[in-house]
């Protein structure tokens, strides 16, 4: 398999605990985020967003 080089932007808070996660279960970040796009692609689950409309203040 061919590796490429996969640059993107992340809440840097949400990266650090990220980190900190795999670290902690002696995983590779690139592993895990491997993992979640390949059951992703695969339809094994869905991401869903939530709008929120709130009044101005």
């Amino acid at each position: 398999m061919v590796r490429k080089t996969f640059t993107t932007t992340i809440d840097e808070d949400i990266q650090a605990k990220f980190k900190e996660a795999c670290t902690s279960n002696g995983e590779k970040m690139n592993d895990i985020l491997e993992a979640f796009m390949k059951g992703y692609i695969q339809g094994e689950f869905i991401v869903e967003k939530e709008l929120k409309v709130k009044p101005r203040t």
